[in-house]
């Protein structure tokens, strides 16, 4: 297994693992049922990895996106299929891109497609500020750690905030002191791939 894949794969494990949290914290505001996609989502990109070892990293990452986007075609699949793929042009233009660059991608195509902006409670508001704290970070390994801490103080964040957008939106009250699903998700991927790319400890 590629370094790559083998990243993917842990991402999607601890997506799996987390379900429960994302149905939970999804459920304060919307269908509670992000988890459930997720897993879809997780599953089928598993299942799709081990045909992509010989691949280069932007190849990958746009056939994980087009395999989400077919297997798990809800409003959430869909925008992190978009960030994947946005991700994997970003990669596909620059091949030395880092994290940030691919970051920052997907931040900007997930926020077209899904007509959000920073502040209504939303992926986007874990996503932009890990894209932002590992800009400049030149290791991929310490990159990581930084999105992923940023991102959590993101998610944070939206427990204050007031949604706006879809079903949320019309139940704005009920997500207050709550999490965003979307932006807990983010947290989940980020720190997957900082656990995943961590050098091993030295006694």
């Amino acid at each position: 297994m590629s370094v790559l894949t083998a990243v993917i794969a842990d991402v999607c494990q601890a997506v799996r693992a987390r379900a429960d949290e994302l149905n939970m914290l999804d459920g304060h505001a919307g269908d509670g049922d992000l988890g459930v996609t997720m897993t879809i989502a997780a599953t089928s990109v598993e299942e799709v990895l081990p045909t992509l070892e010989s691949l280069d990293a932007s190849t990958v990452l746009r056939e994980c996106g087009t395999t989400i986007a077919r297997n798990a075609p809800s409003t959430s699949g869909t925008l992190v299929a978009t960030g994947l793929l946005r991700a994997g042009a970003a990669l596909g233009a620059d091949p030395a891109a880092n994290l940030a660059s691919c970051l920052s991608a997907a931040q900007q195509g997930i926020a077209e497609r899904g007509g959000a902006e920073l502040g209504s409670k939303t992926m986007l508001d874990a996503l932009a500020p890990a894209a932002d704290a590992c800009t400049g970070d030149a290791d991929f390994a310490v990159a990581a750690v930084h999105a992923a801490a940023a991102a959590a103080e993101g998610a944070r964040a939206t427990m204050a905030m007031t949604p706006e957008h879809g079903r949320a939106g019309w139940l704005a009250e009920r997500s207050m002191g709550h999490e965003d699903a979307g932006a807990r998700l983010i947290v989940v991927i980020l720190e997957a791939i900082a656990r995943s790319v961590a050098e091993p400890q030295t006694a």
